[in-house]
C-alpha cells in the first residue's frame, strides 16, 4: 500500500471513530455525570497518548519545549478537551444525540467568523452569504422537526452545542500558532485538562451502581474518541502529500453518525436533522472550492 492509499485509510479510520461515539456518549451520560465521564475519557486520552511518545521515543523532547510552547499546550488544554468536552458531554446528556451531533459540527462555520478578529481576515460577500446557508441548517437541526415556531426541546442544550463549536474552532485558530510536534502538544492537552478536571471530580457524588455497559460506553469513548483517533488522523494527515485531499472526509462523520444513531439508540431520525446537516455541509464545501478558485488567480 503506497503512501497516500495508507493515508486515506487512516483518514477514514478516524473517521470511523468518531462516527460512532455518539452512542457511547449519550448512553453512558445517561448514568455517569457529565463531569465523570469526561474525568474518565481524558484519563484514557492521557494514558494513550503518554505511550503514544513513548512508541515515537518522543517523550525525552518534552525537556526540550520553551515557556512559550508549554502555555500554548496548557491553553489548547483548557479549550480542548477540558471546555470543549464539558460542553459537549453536558449537551448530549440534555438533547437527542442526532441534534448535539449535528449542531456540533458547526465548527467550520465559527472557524470563519472567528478567523476576522482573530486572525485580521476579511469577510466577502460570497462568505456572508455561505454562513447565512450554513446557519440556516443550524436553525433546522434546532428545530427538532418543527419548523415554526422555533421551540426547542432544551434550549440550554442548543446553546452548549453550538457554543462547543466555537471553543473548537478557538481550539483550531490556537494550534495553528504551536510549532511543537503535534504529539507531544497531545500530550500536554490531555494532561492538563486532566488536571483541570480533577477538583471538578469531588464536588459531584458518584453512582457506585453504573452497569457494565455503561462503562464499556465510557471507555470506549476515551479510547476512540480522545486517543486513538486523534493519533490516527493526525498520522494520516503526515502521510497525506496534499492534507485537502483527505481533510474533507471529516464531514462523512455526522451522516454515519445518524445511521449508528438510528441503528443502535433507536433514535428517529428528524427530516430536518438530514437537511439541515446537508446544508450545512455544503455551505462549508462551497466556501472551500470558493477560496480555492480565488488562490488560483
Amino acid at each position: 500500500m503506497d503512501r497516500h492509499r495508507k493515508a486515506i485509510f487512516l483518514a477514514l479510520t478516524a473517521i470511523l471513530m468518531w462516527s460512532t461515539v455518539a452512542v457511547p456518549f449519550k448512553y453512558g451520560l445517561q448514568y455517569f455525570h457529565f463531569v465523570h465521564f469526561l474525568f474518565i475519557t481524558v484519563s484514557i486520552a492521557v494514558f494513550i497518548s503518554f505511550f503514544n511518545l513513548v512508541f515515537k521515543n518522543k517523550l525525552k523532547s518534552l525537556q526540550s519545549l520553551n515557556k512559550r510552547d508549554w502555555i500554548l499546550g496548557v491553553i489548547g488544554g483548557f479549550l480542548n478537551p477540558f471546555l470543549y468536552y464539558l460542553m459537549l458531554f453536558k449537551a448530549y446528556s440534555l438533547l437527542p444525540a442526532q441534534i448535539a451531533q449535528s449542531l456540533n459540527y458547526t465548527w467550520p462555520i465559527m472557524l470563519v467568523i472567528l478567523s476576522v478578529p482573530i486572525l485580521g481576515q476579511k469577510l466577502r460577500l460570497i462568505s456572508v452569504l455561505t454562513l447565512f446557508l450554513g446557519f440556516s441548517g443550524v436553525y433546522l437541526i434546532a428545530s427538532e422537526g418543527q419548523l415554526w415556531p422555533l421551540v426547542p426541546s432544551e434550549p440550554f442544550g442548543v446553546i452548549l452545542a453550538i457554543l462547543s463549536s466555537v471553543v473548537w474552532a478557538l481550539f483550531w485558530l490556537l494550534n495553528t500558532r504551536s510549532k511543537i510536534d503535534a504529539s507531544m502538544n497531545l500530550f500536554i492537552n490531555f494532561s492538563s485538562a486532566w488536571i483541570m478536571t480533577l477538583p471538578f471530580v469531588f464536588f459531584f457524588s458518584f453512582e457506585y451502581s453504573v452497569p457494565d455497559l455503561a462503562w464499556v460506553a465510557v471507555g470506549y469513548s476515551g479510547v476512540f474518541e480522545m486517543g486513538l483517533s486523534f493519533i490516527v488522523w493526525l498520522a494520516a494527515m503526515k502521510m497525506a502529500s496534499r492534507t485537502d485531499q483527505i481533510s474533507n472526509f471529516v464531514f462523512l462523520s455526522p451522516f454515519l453518525s445518524l445511521f449508528f444513531i438510528y441503528l443502535i439508540l433507536n433514535e428517529k431520525i428528524y427530516p430536518t436533522t438530514i437537511v439541515g446537516l446537508v446544508i450545512i455541509v455544503s455551505s462549508i464545501i462551497i466556501k472551500q472550492y470558493i477560496d480555492h478558485r480565488i488562490k488560483l488567480k
